[in-house]
């Protein structure tokens, strides 16, 4: 297909989130009475897992969702913290991080060279636009577009949208790159949007949502969609 347009997903895609993640939570150990060992921080990954998909159900707010991790954690491991100002101090030490996925950088180079690039992120602007720029990949894409600036979260239509509007394109134009089937995926699919799943853990989709195309590792990218 001749797209003119491909949208990408940044946390899990291209960027390394959970290696980034990983690191902070490691680094938050010299600022909080708490050790953040590997038991620690894998109920931190299921438990941001979980809500970040009742934020693309639109059962939390963002708010809530950032709000809530902390405390969930300490009382998880039954410790009493003060989590005042601990969001604005993890978020100051994540920017920092800016692990990418494995040939991340190099199928951006090759995309950019034939399309246009957006990245397309339910993710927080700060970390997204500090990490982006830490990797030395920003000069890629032609803008990042936000859930928290457009207002809708993706797998909403309306995030979509908010982007064909912008670009006076139509969904025919774009093709929309990225990990989650249940936001990128399904997104795509509500949108009528063509969509490539990273499926980096080689899972089987056992979801409704169907990509266009599916690759394992990020450099088959470009074969795949020619």
């Amino acid at each position: 297909m001749n797209y003119k347009y491909i949208l990408i997903d940044l946390d899990d895609t291209i960027l390394d989130t959970r290696a980034n993640t990983h690191n902070a939570l490691k680094e938050m150990a010299k600022y909080v009475d708490f050790p953040f060992n590997d038991e620690q921080i894998q109920y931190w990954y299921q438990m941001n897992d979980y809500l970040w998909k009742q934020l693309e159900e639109k059962q939390i707010s963002r708010q809530e969702l950032m709000d809530s991790r902390f405390p969930n954690l300490f009382s998880h491991f039954n410790k009493k913290i003060d989590t005042t100002n601990i969001n604005q101090q993890y978020f100051d030490v994540l920017n920092q991080q800016h692990e990418l996925m494995p040939g991340a950088k190099e199928i951006l180079q090759e995309l950019n060279k034939t399309y246009r690039l957006f990245a397309a992120s339910n993710g927080t602007g700060d970390k997204q636009y500090s990490q982006t720029a830490g990797a030395k990949i920003d000069q890629y894409f032609e803008k990042i577009f936000l859930s928290e600036d457009i207002g809708f979260d993706k797998p909403d239509k309306k995030f979509f949208e908010a982007i064909e509007n912008e670009l006076q394109a139509k969904p025919e134009d774009f093709l929309m790159i990225g990990d989650s089937l249940s936001s990128d995926i399904a997104g795509a699919n509500y949108s009528n949007i063509d969509s490539l799943w990273y499926n980096k853990n080689e899972i089987n989709n056992k979801t409704d949502f169907k990509p266009t195309y599916e690759v394992t590792k990020l450099a088959d990218i470009c074969a795949t969609i020619k």
